[in-house]
């Protein structure tokens, strides 16, 4: 019995040994780890626990062993960063972008991988805005933060998804303001929608087609101008004259026209409007050219009176000479 006591007692302790041995041996292993820079409070083996299952995308399990290790150690600067980024993306693959955002907020204080801490945060604003609840405001903030991110890493890796995913803001933002400028329109609010009409219009030109846009904004100054009395319709001559310029391809051909998606009530408005400012055109034409023919025979006439007067003076002249003879 005493025996087997001390048998067991051995096989304890070996058991104990080779374990502590295996664990000397996997911290010796992974030494030169980054996560590995720890300050001597700490044990390198709760680090690589932590990394372990941030690897296995086991994300709720990492995040309490990372946050017990940034609430109880004194740590290097480096490790601290390398932990709270580990922190922020856990928060982002677990879908809690707003604590995500504080995180990748902190990184953001130092250069460490900034680029990728930019496209981070920008994508928890992204990913958040389909929240109704953050929808418009987050959209503008990830707009600026990728439109930042665009500006001064031009060779980013990021780039493909950032450029579709403005291009979709945009495009988004855009239909907005185009239901607001429909709503005035559509309740003959003009003045209201021919300044949201022209708002698309200096903000989204480069970006895509805005011919419809423009055939909305001339409608509702030429209203506007109508509602004022105003029957010279300068201002919507203006917007027409820069209308044709660019849209018109040639003579009889409109860029896309057969492709918008135009109620035939506005084309057939549109084409009215049209119809009137060229026969506006040309009856200002014609009073400008019977103004100068009229002009013209007004001076021939003056012209033909003087030179009479000059001829008959010069008759005078001469029969009082005569006389004098």
């Amino acid at each position: 019995m005493e025996r087997n006591n001390k048998k067991e007692y051995i096989d304890f302790k070996n058991r104990i040994y080779n374990f502590f041995l295996k664990k000397k041996k996997f911290i010796i292993m992974n030494m030169n780890h980054p996560m590995i820079n720890i300050s001597d409070n700490i044990s390198a083996e709760v680090v690589s626990e932590a990394e372990y299952l941030f690897k296995k995308k086991y994300y709720k399990k990492a995040l309490i062993n990372f946050n017990n290790i940034i609430n109880k150690s004194f740590l290097k600067k480096e490790l601290y960063y390398n932990i709270i980024k580990k922190i922020a993306l856990c928060y982002f693959y677990l879908k809690k972008y707003d604590l995500a955002i504080n995180f990748f907020k902190i990184l953001l204080k130092t250069d460490n991988s900034a680029e990728e801490n930019i496209f981070n945060l920008g994508m928890c604003y992204y990913l958040q805005s389909n929240d109704y609840f953050f929808f418009q405001k987050n959209r503008m903030k990830y707009i600026k933060i990728f439109l930042f991110l665009r500006k001064n890493y031009p060779n980013s890796r990021y780039l493909p998804r950032i450029d579709k995913i403005l291009y979709n803001a945009f495009l988004t933002l855009k239909k907005k303001k185009e239901s607001i400028g429909m709503y005035y329109f559509n309740t003959k609010k003009y003045n209201s929608s021919r300044i949201v009409f022209k708002q698309i219009i200096n903000d989204y030109q480069d970006i895509f087609n805005i011919q419809k846009d423009y055939i909305y904004m001339i409608i509702s100054q030429y209203k506007v101008e109508k509602e004022n009395k105003n029957y010279s319709f300068e201002e919507t001559m203006k917007l027409h004259n820069t209308y044709l310029q660019l849209f018109l391809e040639n003579e009889n051909h409109f860029i896309y026209e057969m492709n918008l998606s135009l109620p035939s009530k506005i084309k057939k408005q549109f084409k009215k409007i049209e119809i009137h400012l060229i026969l506006i055109k040309k009856i200002t034409q014609y009073l400008l050219d019977n103004n100068y023919n009229n002009y013209n025979n007004y001076n021939n006439y003056n012209n033909y009176n003087n030179n009479n007067n000059n001829n008959n003076n010069n008759n005078n002249n001469n029969n009082n000479e005569f006389k004098k003879i």
